[in-house]
């Protein structure tokens, strides 16, 4: 079922809030992942703000979805949604990467509420995601169905107690653990897992396409044995369609990924035409110079 036009530019203009919350990151010690972190934006928008479980009085909540972001160093834009959604007042964007801050430069559970996932070296999310799923797969209540007639073998899975979305970056993926736990994922069926690529054909070395071919990215999910959805990771209408359709196929035993075609330093155009990963200094203040005045605020 698709989303009206409605809750779509509403979606929209939160994306745009985030990415103001992460020029107010950036500019504090004039340093930041800027590539990475200006392409998930619309993917964390749509899954902070549209899709996921979550309590902002009580991040810890059992029942929360847990959202791994593998890509720990592009934190910022989940830093840009705890603001937003009022875990953090505003004023905590400003003490990005300083001393005793929650808002460190890779994301950490233990120093920040709302974050599931400590990370650093890349290709491990998935793996951890794979764990979280499988131990709500194994806490999970079955309960027979047994109309008249019917053989007792059949029965219902109540709805998950859990979702878990991995976001990964294409980079990460040259990382052979990931495939590891693709099978993993597929032999104990965790159709309660969805793992997002951030695809924006870009690394820290060059273009992904020249460091490891990953193509073609679809028939490899596929031949892993997930089921698979490509889309616009700037498209918020295709986010949450997708997303949504994702959550319906629940009970089909098959782990999800959606593939989010994105632009790295997406939204500005210093950070994107040059493919920045990291920025320090000038560009960071060009940069957010470019992206303030783009998104209404100078």
């Amino acid at each position: 079922m698709g989303h009206d036009d409605k809750l779509v530019s509403e979606l929209e203009a939160i994306a745009d809030r985030l990415r103001l919350n992460c020029f107010d990151e950036f500019i504090t010690k004039e340093q930041g992942h800027v590539g990475g972190t200006m392409s998930s934006v619309d993917i964390m928008t749509a899954l902070y703000f549209h899709h996921i479980n979550f309590n902002k009085d009580d991040p810890d909540w059992h029942g929360r979805d847990r959202i791994i972001m593998s890509k720990a160093h592009c934190c910022e834009s989940t830093y840009a949604a705890l603001v937003e959604l009022g875990v953090y007042p505003k004023e905590t964007l400003s003490k990005y990467y300083c001393y005793e801050s929650p808002f460190q430069g890779h994301a950490d559970r233990w120093c920040t509420k709302g974050i599931d996932y400590s990370g650093g070296s890349l290709g491990q999310g998935l793996s951890f995601g794979c764990g979280l799923a499988y131990a709500e797969k194994l806490d999970q209540k079955l309960f027979p169905v047994k109309p008249e007639g019917w053989a007792p073998r059949f029965v219902q899975k109540y709805p998950p107690a859990y979702r878990t979305y991995v976001v990964v970056g294409d980079g990460e993926l040259n990382e052979g653990n990931n495939w590891e736990a693709a099978m993993f994922a597929a032999k104990f069926k965790l159709d309660n897992l969805t793992c997002i690529v951030d695809y924006n054909k870009w690394q820290i070395d060059g273009p992904s396409a020249d460091i490891m071919p990953l193509e073609p990215l679809a028939a490899k999910w596929q031949a892993f044995g997930w089921s698979v959805q490509e889309v616009d990771g700037h498209n918020m209408r295709q986010l949450v369609d997708a997303l949504d359709l994702a959550d319906r196929r629940y009970g089909d035993n098959l782990p999800k990924c959606i593939i989010a075609h994105t632009v790295k330093g997406y939204g500005v155009p210093m950070w994107a035409d040059s493919h920045m990963h990291m920025a320090r200094g000038a560009a960071v203040k060009t940069g957010v110079q470019q992206g303030r005045t783009k998104y209404g605020q100078v």
